[in-house]
């Protein structure tokens, strides 16, 4: 590999000057097309890429509080650091955000060694994200999947709070919300107290959804889920959570469906996607043939309604 962060630098630096923007996302783009990026970047590569284009070296290492760190070394070089307890796709996640700060850095936009700073870390993850789950190939797999985010999570080895917020930023049709709710403890989950606390780790959606007051998203209390409150008594997360399988339903001009994720036995997330109803068969594919559940008419209707059990099979 011939290419070098400080040419990648350099050209980008020319951008600057002629009054361009930085975007995260165009910076991936080109990112990805000069180093040779392959479409589904694993840790490896990353990992060799870096030290070959004059990144630095990645390591593990025992960081407290923080995922990842790049110190400067001698020659403009870095070590590249990621939590040695990490699973691999957040390690690889924690190195493209690292890198995207090192490029900052040539760039004279940020010092090296300089306190932590909120949007900055905003743009790394955005750039991180745009670099291992490329738009083309992760709106394929969305589309495909149902705009299932525990399947792109499975396929593109990020985060589900990665793949729920990609989610939102590259499928444009449909429009969509994703809520991803989180259980509020860490660490084994043998030790977490029942019932669980799931609160709003991400809220989004996207451009042309509306159904602000919904009882699918809202439950009861309505209004739209908020980022840090817990799931709402009454809507579609609640009820997967409770019964810790995929619920879908249709209300208030929306379809939505809602996925429990459990580890080792226990209930760790509920994510939630909902579209406009005239776009409900956007979601089959993630229903597949398993069982699921449908409410009654009452529930439409506004009042608290029993769910039925059916089977559903997509068309062939």
């Amino acid at each position: 590999m011939s290419e070098t962060v400080g040419g990648f630098c350099r050209d980008l630096r020319e951008e600057l000057e002629r009054g361009r923007p930085l975007d995260p996302e165009a910076v991936a783009g080109r990112f990805v097309t000069r180093f040779g990026v392959t479409v589904r970047p694993t840790l490896a590569e990353l990992t060799d890429l870096a030290f070959r284009a004059g990144f630095g070296t990645v390591q593990d290492g025992r960081m407290e509080g923080l995922r990842g760190a790049h110190i400067g070394q001698p020659g403009g070089e870095y070590h590249i650091y990621h939590r040695d307890d990490l699973w691999e796709g957040s390690k690889a996640q924690t190195v493209a955000h690292e890198m995207y700060e090192i490029i900052l850095e040539h760039l004279g936009i940020r010092k090296s060694g300089g306190p932590l700073d909120p949007v900055v870390c905003l743009q790394a993850e955005r750039f991180a994200a745009a670099a291992l789950m490329q738009p083309e190939l992760f709106a394929a797999y969305a589309h495909a999947s149902g705009l299932d985010v525990v399947a792109l999570h499975d396929q593109f080895g990020c985060s589900y709070a990665s793949a729920s917020l990609r989610l939102a930023e590259v499928v444009r049709v449909p429009p969509l919300m994703v809520v991803l709710y989180e259980h509020t403890e860490r660490g084994d989950p043998a030790g977490w107290m029942e019932p669980p606390t799931l609160r709003a780790k991400v809220v989004r959606r996207t451009a042309g959804f509306r159904a602000l007051r919904s009882r699918l998203t809202g439950g009861w209390r309505g209004g739209m889920p908020q980022k840090g409150r817990t799931i709402a008594p009454g809507s579609l997360a609640e009820r997967a959570a409770r019964s810790v399988r995929v619920e879908y339903a249709e209300a208030d001009g929306i379809a939505g469906l809602a996925a429990p994720i459990v580890w080792k036995g226990r209930l760790a997330k509920v994510v939630l996607v909902a579209v406009p109803w005239e776009h409900r068969r956007a979601l089959e594919p993630q229903l597949g043939s398993r069982h699921w559940r449908y409410p009654s008419p009452s529930l439409t209707a506004g009042q608290p309604g029993t769910y039925r059990e059916y089977t559903f099979r997509t068309a062939t």
